[in-house]
């Protein structure tokens, strides 16, 4: 006679099983921690990549005093980069200014 686990003497014999609603839960507790390990791995890993950006970010930052625009096409390559013209207008000022 060969004993199984679930028939005649087999150690699962006259165990009773989860009920759903036990189930349900332990599937609910699962899942909240397996979403606040993913969400919390999320959160650090942007954060370490934010930091490298902004270190490159630093690192290619230009400083113009004001002073220092003594010409007009520094004045006009200011207010391009500053947005207050699309690239069409800037062509077309940069022309006029270098005299093309």
């Amino acid at each position: 006679m060969t004993v199984g686990l679930f028939s005649g003497g087999g150690i699962f014999c006259g165990k009773r099983g989860l009920t759903p609603l036990v189930a349900t839960f332990m599937l609910i507790g699962f899942a909240l921690i397996v979403g606040t390990l993913t969400m919390n791995w999320g959160r650090n890993y942007v954060e370490g990549i934010k930091g490298e950006v902004s270190a490159a970010a630093k690192e290619n930052v230009v400083l113009i005093e004001l002073s220092t625009i003594n010409t007009p096409l520094k004045q006009l390559q200011l207010e391009f980069l500053l947005g207050k013209m699309n690239e069409g207008e800037y062509l077309v000022l940069e022309k006029s200014a270098i005299g093309r």
